[in-house]
């Protein structure tokens, strides 16, 4: 099978497999590019165009955030990667079919990062805080097209960096597990055991932990992330003309060289390794999964368990499956929390527009999280029902622990940033105006 037979397959088994039109994700981005290009316009008739470029840069940020997150998903990280690794199949055309999901991908987010600067290309100098800027010199008086290009030019560049750059990262993080050349997690493993004074397992220096090998191919891809977005957001001030701390033409087209560049280079070694690859993937999910090392609940969540009454037990066994199987809901509230506490003692000259993303994207993470507490492998509602454990009490459990992860890793922060903020009137609107459509929505989902 050649990479266009593969290819054609693949496209096939996505369309089979999607729910309806309605998930088609060219619509998804066209709704999520409406949105953002709504936020953008209401921003720059309140504020001005910085204040909407603000806007852009943090929703589009967010949005390519994502889509880096979801590129060893398209690669290796499927639910399909097994069967295909014992397929006879070259890795040519794997490679190749798993680059083109992240190409879509990131054509899908380039093209509702467009949709979102559309606004910018509307002159927008009319608001008094925009002509003092311009007056001032504060910004160069740039033309509503000049604007628009700026922005479509570093959608680009993420664009490039979502589609070339990580796939080559996180396949290279790949081939490294496959070749077995992450030995220096293991040796690190050993001197911290030694550390501890307890003995060095004989097993731990012939085959590597399989959590260094999940951690590799997680961390690569998260590192090259963080300088994508850290080097964006160093020169964003070109986007409304000011002058940044690095060239921003040498920045953005260095990073343009360097996805092209990677891509070549990943493609040459994958096509010799990419089934191995997904077959040694599959199997690290595997033994991960085998070794359960399920943890007792934190202080915090027996404080919440003693006040639930009968409600106590699902919730414990929610608290420690959900710690187990969805690691990502802690990891990303963390980072949420951060961000929220960064905002606060930074103080901003505009912090609305990364208030509104930040809380947002929790208040549909948290949606999504409610959803997985009702389903396999946290709750088996067949089994469930035959346990002397009522379904109010299973519900009000799942409530609870979402509820929980709000307040500690949302809430809490988002207040102490707004509370710092407290000059942004639009701070306190969109941020009441989050919180009700979350619970609205959480609301519906305990009804139904």
């Amino acid at each position: 099978m050649n990479s266009r037979e593969l290819v054609r397959w693949s496209r096939l088994h996505e369309r089979r497999a999607r729910a309806g039109w309605w998930s088609s994700p060219w619509l998804v981005a066209i709704v999520a590019g409406g949105l953002l290009a709504a936020f953008v316009g209401w921003r720059a008739d309140r504020a001005g165009a910085v204040a909407a470029s603000h806007a852009w840069l943090a929703g589009t940020i967010a949005a390519y955030a994502l889509a880096f997150m979801r590129v060893p998903f398209h690669l290796y990280w499927r639910a399909d990667a097994s069967l295909l690794a014992q397929l006879p199949i070259e890795g040519g055309p794997l490679f190749d079919a798993a680059l083109l999901r992240c190409m879509r991908a990131a054509a899908a987010t380039t093209l509702a990062a467009v949709i979102g600067a559309v606004p910018l290309a509307i002159p927008s100098l009319s608001h008094p805080e925009a002509i003092r800027a311009v007056v001032s010199g504060e910004i160069p008086l740039l033309s509503s097209v000049e604007l628009f290009v700026r922005h479509v030019v570093v959608a680009g560049v993420l664009g490039l960096a979502a589609a070339l750059l990580l796939p080559a990262v996180a396949t290279w993080g790949a081939t490294l597990v496959a070749a077995g050349q992450h030995a220096s997690g293991t040796e690190v493993l050993k001197v911290a055991t030694a550390l501890g004074g307890a003995p060095v397992r004989a097993s731990a220096t012939q085959a590597p932990a399989p959590g260094s090998s999940t951690t590799i191919l997680g961390a690569l891809p998260g590192f090259a992330s963080s300088i994508v977005i850290v080097l964006v957001i160093i020169v964003s001030s070109w986007l409304w003309g000011g002058t940044p701390r690095l060239p921003p033409l040498v920045v953005l087209s260095g990073l343009a060289a360097a996805s092209v560049a990677g891509i070549v280079i990943a493609r040459a070694g994958a096509r010799r390794v990419m089934g191995t690859v997904l077959r040694d993937v599959s199997a690290l999910d595997r033994q991960r999964l085998a070794s359960l090392e399920i943890r007792p609940p934190t202080a915090i969540e027996r404080a919440i368990a003693g006040m639930l009454g009968e409600a106590a037990l699902p919730y414990r066994k929610d608290a420690r499956l959900v710690r187990r199987r969805y690691p990502m809901a802690y990891a990303l509230g963390a980072l949420a929390f951060f961000v929220l506490a960064i905002i606060g003692l930074s103080r901003p000259d505009d912090p609305t527009p990364y208030l509104v993303v930040t809380l947002a994207g929790a208040a549909m993470y948290g949606i999504a999280l409610g959803g997985r507490l009702h389903r396999p492998p946290i709750e088996l509602p067949r089994l469930s029902s035959t346990l002397p454990i009522s379904p109010a009490a299973r519900n009000r459990a799942k409530l609870v622990w979402v509820l929980a992860w709000w307040v500690i890793f949302i809430a809490a922060p988002a207040t102490f940033a707004i509370v710092r903020n407290r000059d942004s009137a639009d701070a306190w609107l969109l941020a009441a105006a989050t919180i009700a459509v979350a619970v609205s929505a959480r609301g519906r989902r305990e009804h139904v």
